[in-house]
């Protein structure tokens, strides 16, 4: 996934640092903690303090790399329970309560559309194998530019 170009890389990218926090942002937003403030208080010291260290001058593309680590994250997560024909259906749900779950963070939801191709070869080398099977690249696209833009291809 694309970093910035100020980017130290490795553990150091903000991309990298910040993503953690944004899967403990989308879980309480999943639970049904959906104000903002809410959430914040939720968030432990460490996630606060990651989030005051990383969000001076951090820029849109480090924001995007972290939305879309998370999102990978997220969807490995979901992988024992999606089986198969469960892919697509566990793909757009996550997709869609990623974008709504990070609405209030800096990224760019268009990103999931331009590092599609990115984001579903991490997660295919990461999974256990069910994923590209039953999710090509193309379905993948197709599932991201339909919570991005309401509509497939």
């Amino acid at each position: 996934m694309r970093s910035c170009d100020n980017c130290p890389g490795g553990e150091s990218c903000a991309g990298v640092r910040l993503a953690p926090v944004l899967v403990r942002v989308f879980d309480l937003y999943a639970a049904g903690s959906n104000d903002k403030f809410e959430i914040l208080f939720a968030l432990g010291e460490a996630e606060e303090a990651l989030l005051e260290t990383y969000t001076v001058q951090v820029q849109h593309a480090c924001w995007t790399r972290a939305g879309l680590s998370a999102i990978a994250e997220l969807l490995l997560r979901r992988e024992p329970e999606a089986g198969g024909a469960d892919w697509p259906a566990a793909v757009e749900e996550t997709l869609a309560t990623a974008r709504d779950a990070f609405a209030r963070f800096p990224w760019r939801l268009a990103g999931l559309v331009e590092q599609a191709a990115e984001l579903h070869a991490t997660v295919a080398e990461r999974s256990g194998g069910g994923f590209p099977g039953a999710m090509t690249k193309r379905a993948f696209a197709g599932a991201c530019k339909a919570v991005v833009y309401g509509a497939a291809d």
